[in-house]
């Protein structure tokens, strides 16, 4: 198995004592989780943002992501919002397309291509989706972290502020900081519900009739709740305990797999010396790296499952490194096998396989959408007996036949009988009316004649065409009596 993910070593790493118990404060030496204290109270982290080259990039990817969240319920394309996910017409609207459960194999290719696109950013990258892009690090540590410091303080003044006794200065702190996370999350939340319902509906409903909307008040309240406490205590933990990435990484890396990784050949021996001493590392164990990281790890014992790559050690080494006059890249994205001197392959069998199976998933997806019909017409059986067999021995199928509209203008369908010539059908209205972007579902009945029939079967071919220029020939089989070799006539 691959090392890439290893567990912490009891003890840590050398050095002196007095700069460990100050690391350790934040970074246990026990086989502990790093949120957890060794009598196993509750650790909350107060990370110290370094605002380096990784931290910008992960500002701007968080903003991004955030102004999108916000913006797509909103941005109208078409006749409805960007994304609209309408259960209750079972309709989903992505981007000016409308998809309906008819679109099977759509909805396959999507999930086949988010299953390998996952294995293939794993494989390659790593956790950087963890620290770049993931909704948990976005809002946690460009959000409400950002919050939290506005109102307490910096970490030294929140760590301060939370061993203090109960006063009226410390209620107003802590209630203006929860307050405006719970009006945070009730943003967030009420959003989350408009890509259900679109705002056109839900603003005027909960403003002026929020009676017959209590199902979409119900569910505010719930995400509110839940967005509180997992950004406003359950936090890193969301990660190191909850989140199943981390533990799939073990499966997914390889030695080339992209890590943030510290150079111990060039760290060790650590020492507090401002100057570069013989034989001493480069580490002067300032515990910078792990003041930084929003989970509490010390990535100089080895890559640890908690490690979600922000990337926030590099900077603050980085900074360090530029302040004593050294080069930067002691803690850096590298390789198990970089680490180790060796070439870092890029290149390697099991991502292209994973690179093909992606591209062959989202091309197949891409295919499918640009190539979808005007319509889907589905012919089942109907009623409560197979078939019916009338006086004048004509064999009758009763069927339903349901029309989904995919354009968003009106379609008119028409339905005939190609063959065999002797076959009959009517159908409970023609021409068969569906509005743009609805389903309709008609009763039909069928008749062929008895000769038509061979082992209880015989096949009719449909002709379905409309004045939106779709047109579609459907085989059906129908059920009827045994001809005579079958004895059941």
């Amino acid at each position: 198995m691959s090392t890439a993910v290893h567990t912490r070593a009891a003890g840590g790493a050398a050095g002196p004592a007095t700069g460990h118990e100050r690391i350790f404060e934040i970074a246990p030496p026990e086989e502990l989780l790093y949120s957890i204290s060794a009598d196993g109270s509750r650790k909350f982290m107060h990370p110290v943002v370094r605002k380096g080259r990784y931290w910008h990039i992960r500002r701007r990817i968080a903003y991004a992501l955030m102004v999108l969240f916000f913006a797509l319920p909103l941005i109208p394309v078409g006749d409805h919002p960007a994304v609209l996910l309408d259960l209750t017409t079972v309709r989903f609207h992505l981007f000016g397309a409308t998809f309906h459960p008819t679109d099977n194999l759509l909805l396959a290719a999507f999930g086949f291509g988010v299953v390998v696109t996952v294995f293939f950013v794993g494989s390659t990258f790593g956790r950087v989706w963890c620290g770049f892009g993931c909704p948990q690090t976005v809002y946690l540590e460009f959000l409400f972290r950002p919050i939290e410091a506005f109102i307490e303080g910096g970490p030294t003044n929140q760590r301060r502020l939370n061993k203090e006794p109960w006063s009226a200065r410390k209620l107003a702190i802590k209630a203006a900081k929860w307050g405006t996370f719970t009006l945070v999350a009730l943003a967030m939340a009420t959003t989350f519900v408009a890509y259900f319902t679109g705002w056109a509906a839900l603003a005027p409903g909960l403003l002026h009739d929020p009676a017959k909307w209590t199902g979409a008040l119900f569910t505010i309240a719930a995400v509110t709740g839940l967005i509180v406490f997992d950004f406003g205590w359950f936090r890193d933990q969301m990660c190191t305990i909850a989140c199943p990435y981390g533990r799939l990484q073990n499966v997914l890396s390889d030695k080339d797999t992209l890590l943030v990784a510290y150079d111990t050949g060039r760290g060790e021996p650590r020492t507090r010396s401002r100057e570069m001493l013989a034989g001493a590392g480069a580490c002067i164990d300032c515990g910078a790296c792990v003041a930084a990281c929003p989970t509490g790890v010390d990535i100089r014992r080895g890559l640890q499952v908690e490690c979600i790559g922000t990337a926030q050690c590099v900077d603050a080494c980085d900074q360090v490194m530029v302040k004593l006059g050294r080069p930067t890249g002691l803690i850096r994205f590298t390789s198990e096998n970089e680490q180790r001197g060796k070439a870092r392959h890029l290149v390697r069998p099991r991502n292209l396989v994973y690179l093909g199976m992606m591209l062959a998933a989202w091309s197949t997806l891409g295919a499918l959408v640009f190539t979808r019909a005007d319509a889907v017409v589905e012919v089942v059986r109907g009623g409560r007996e197979p078939y019916r067999l009338l006086n004048s021995g004509a064999v009758a199928n009763q069927q339903r036949m349901r029309f989904t509209n995919q354009l968003g203008t009106t379609q008119r369908f028409d339905v005939t009988v190609l063959g065999p010539g002797d076959a009959t059908l009517v159908v409970s209205e023609s021409p068969i009316v569906v509005a743009g972007e609805k389903v309709v579902t008609v009763n039909a009945v069928t008749t062929v004649p008895q000769s038509r029939f061979h082992d209880g079967q015989a096949t009719v071919r449909y002709l379905v065409t409309s004045d939106g220029g779709f047109r579609k020939e459907i085989e059906f089989l129908l059920l009827g009596p045994y001809d005579a070799q079958g004895r059941d006539r």
